[in-house]
C-alpha cells in the first residue's frame, strides 16, 4: 500500500514538472521573434515588424499640418518613409535607411539614425535624420545640416535638435487608406466636385484631411479666385486599391 502511494507521488510530480516545462517553453516560444526560412540562402531570418505614425492638426487658417512615418523594422535594419507636409510651408518627403537601437527604458522607445532620401523645393538631397519612436507616438529631429564633403548633409550639432510634434501611432492599413484616398481627391477635384469655377479658373485642392474610420473627410479647393470646402463620404477597397465618393457636400 505505501509502495503504491509513494508511485502515485511520483506520477503526480512528474506530471507537475511537465506542465511546468510546457509553460516556460511556450512563453519562451511567445518571447522570441518569429523566424522565417530563406529559401535562396537557407538561412534563418527574423520577420519584419512594420509600424506607422500620423498627424494633421487644424491651423488657425483652416489648412492642415501634416506629417507622417512607416517603419520596416528587421533586426537593427530600419528602412521606410517620412513625409513633413506643413499647411503654409515647403514640404519635405522621402524614403529612407540606416540602423535602429535597443528599447530605451528612460523613454520608453528606440532610437534610429537613417539616411533621408528627401525631396524639397524640386531638389533631392540625402541627409541624416534622427528618429524617435516607441508604441503610442513617434517624432523626428530637426536641425542645421552641413555638408559632410560628398554630397552628404548631416547635423551640425546633433544635441541641438528641434523635434516636430508627436505623430500618433496608427493602423497601417487606416494609413494607407488615407493616404490612397487623400490622393484621390486631390487628382480629381475637377471631376468630384459639383460647383464650377469662375473666369475660366480650374479647381485644385489647398488641402484635404480622411478619416478612415468613419469613411469621411473634407477639402479646400481653389480655382485663383473663390475658395471652397466640402464634406464628403466614400467606399474604400483595399485590393486592388479603388475608392468611390458617396457623397459630397460643397459649404455654403
Amino acid at each position: 500500500m505505501e509502495n503504491r502511494y509513494k508511485l502515485k507521488q511520483i506520477v503526480i510530480i512528474i506530471f507537475i514538472i511537465i506542465i511546468i516545462g510546457a509553460v516556460v517553453l511556450s512563453f519562451k516560444y511567445k518571447k522570441e521573434d518569429v523566424v522565417i526560412v530563406d529559401n535562396n540562402t537557407n538561412t534563418e531570418q527574423k520577420e519584419s515588424v512594420q509600424m506607422c505614425y500620423y498627424r494633421s492638426t487644424k491651423t488657425t487658417s483652416g489648412f492642415y499640418d501634416v506629417a507622417w512615418l512607416k517603419l520596416n523594422i528587421l533586426g537593427d535594419k530600419i528602412t521606410g518613409e517620412f513625409d513633413n507636409l506643413p499647411a503654409e510651408k515647403d514640404s519635405k518627403v522621402g524614403t529612407f535607411e540606416g540602423t535602429v537601437g535597443p528599447l530605451i527604458p528612460e523613454i520608453m522607445g528606440r532610437k534610429a539614425s537613417v539616411w533621408w532620401n528627401s525631396f524639397a523645393e524640386g531638389m533631392n538631397v540625402k541627409e541624416e535624420l534622427a528618429i524617435e519612436f516607441g508604441d503610442g507616438s513617434a517624432t523626428v529631429g530637426f536641425g542645421e545640416m552641413i555638408d559632410r564633403g560628398d554630397g552628404m548633409y548631416v547635423y551640425k550639432d546633433k544635441n541641438n535638435l528641434t523635434y516636430i510634434d508627436s505623430m500618433n501611432q496608427i493602423d497601417c492599413e487606416f494609413l494607407d487608406e488615407k493616404l490612397f484616398t487623400e490622393k484621390y481627391v486631390r487628382n480629381n477635384i475637377v471631376t468630384i466636385t459639383t460647383d464650377k469655377p469662375i473666369l475660366g479658373g480650374s479647381w485644385y485642392v489647398v488641402s484635404v484631411n480622411v478619416i478612415p474610420t468613419s469613411h469621411t473627410g473634407e477639402v479646400t479647393y481653389e480655382d485663383g479666385h473663390i475658395q471652397s470646402k466640402a464634406s464628403f463620404t466614400y467606399t474604400y477597397n483595399k485590393s486592388p486599391q479603388s475608392i468611390v465618393i458617396t457623397k459630397f457636400e460643397v459649404a455654403k
